[in-house]
């Protein structure tokens, strides 16, 4: 139970920096493409420097958007691999719950045999 809390807790973790990474990248790129309309829209005497800027705001938008999706596919697989650590986990649960009740089965049978022995021989108080 501590070792699937103190798991859980390290990919509560990561998945929390790493969705903050993907919102701060969905920032980056809404204002990227925000700079690009206002470029479009504006009037520029100087052609190649407005083709330049455009140039420009098209290499953030696309470093965002391939961040974004490396940092979503990296989400993916942590939680993938969350739930099959919790799959895992839950399949050892099981079995060590399976010990402990054939544990106390035994545990209950032994102390019936005492019982029995204790009653067919009892202890001389001489």
């Amino acid at each position: 139970g501590k070792d699937a809390q103190s798991v859980s807790r390290q990919y509560s973790l990561k998945i929390s920096i790493l969705e903050q990474e993907i919102e701060q990248a969905k920032r980056e790129l809404a204002e990227t493409q925000k700079q690009l309309q206002e470029l479009d829209s504006k009037e520029l005497r100087d052609i190649p420097e407005k083709v330049m800027l455009q140039k420009e705001c098209q290499k953030k938008m696309e470093a965002a958007k391939l961040k974004v999706q490396r940092e979503a596919r990296e989400l993916e697989q942590k939680v993938a691999q969350m739930k099959h650590q919790q799959s895992q986990m839950q399949k050892r649960l099981c079995e060590e719950s399976e010990k402990k009740k054939q544990l106390e089965a035994e545990l209950q049978q032994d102390q019936e045999q005492i019982k029995v022995g204790f009653f067919l021989f009892p202890c001389d108080k001489d």
